[in-house]
């Protein structure tokens, strides 16, 4: 038979525990490493001696780029990334409907999501997008991307 003490704690975890997770959002990353990747096209490489990042994105999203708007929901831009003269993994930059409201305020970048994929593609667990995020508000008049210019200025 249960103790009342046991009673009393087992009421309290009960009442108490749904208002601890009011309020909170889910840190839902939706940012998935694109399966037509063979597709993008090289438009930006910046260079830093034995790193380095190459830039990707779809043709139709360096030619919408063109057009001045915001990219659109679906978008997926890709930075390649080189150290000791080796590409070491991906970033990917993911656009979606709404995702930023799964974003606390604070650390919204419009509706992109950010994670980071080994070259097997797969997600690297021990990357934070926290610092993508932090870094990519400053841009938000770019739609929050750094390579926007150089997307728009890219000639086949």
């Amino acid at each position: 038979m249960l103790s009342t003490r046991r009673i009393c704690l087992v009421i309290i975890a009960v009442t108490i525990s749904p208002l601890l997770g009011m309020g909170a959002k889910a840190d839902t990353n939706r940012a998935t490493f694109p399966a037509d990747f063979d597709k993008y096209v090289l438009y930006a490489t910046y260079d830093r001696g034995s790193s380095k990042e190459e830039a990707f994105a779809l043709p139709e999203t360096i030619a919408f780029s063109k057009s001045g708007k915001p990219l659109p929901a679906g978008t997926r831009l890709i930075l390649g990334i080189w150290a000791d003269y080796k590409l070491t993994g991906y970033f990917v930059m993911h656009k979606g409907v709404g995702w930023g409201l799964e974003v606390e305020e604070e650390r919204r970048t419009g509706d992109w999501h950010f994670q980071q994929f080994g070259l097997d593609k797969q997600v690297n667990r021990t990357a934070i997008a926290d610092r993508c995020e932090s870094c990519h508000q400053s841009a938000e008049r770019n739609d929050f991307t750094f390579t926007i210019d150089r997307m728009r200025d890219y000639l086949p």
